[in-house]
């Protein structure tokens, strides 16, 4: 049931991280003095650098990973309402390996469109 959300805690994370770059990115380069005020990251020193890298890398990383998920769900929706059975039975892998990925909901979800076209398996 968790992996019909997850692309939710994916893009909080990103949020957050994306957050911490941009702070981070401030307090390196731009100065900008209201947000040095609101989150005071120079009495952390060099580590600035390393919340720079790891910001990033996590962003990168959780960015992809929700880009990934959503076009999973909108790739697994618009094929589902595939209104020609061939088109439905040619994607046939793509979508069980897409409802194994996001969890019990689209499984069923699999399953209704399969005994709508009349497909044991």
């Amino acid at each position: 049931m968790y992996r019909d959300k997850l692309y939710i805690v994916y893009i909080i994370i990103s949020i957050v991280s994306l957050l911490f770059l941009i702070i981070s990115l401030n307090g390196l380069l731009f100065h900008n003095q209201y947000l040095i005020n609101l989150i005071p990251l120079k009495s952390l020193g060099n580590w600035q650098y390393w919340i720079l890298i790891a910001s990033t890398i996590v962003f990168i990383y959780f960015a992809y990973l929700t880009y990934s998920i959503l076009n999973d769900i909108y790739t697994f929706k618009k094929l589902l309402k595939s209104s020609s059975k061939k088109t439905f039975i040619d994607n046939m892998p793509s979508l069980e390996r897409i409802s194994k990925r996001l969890g019990k909901n689209y499984d069923e979800l699999l399953k209704q469109a399969k005994h709508k076209w009349g497909i044991k398996k």
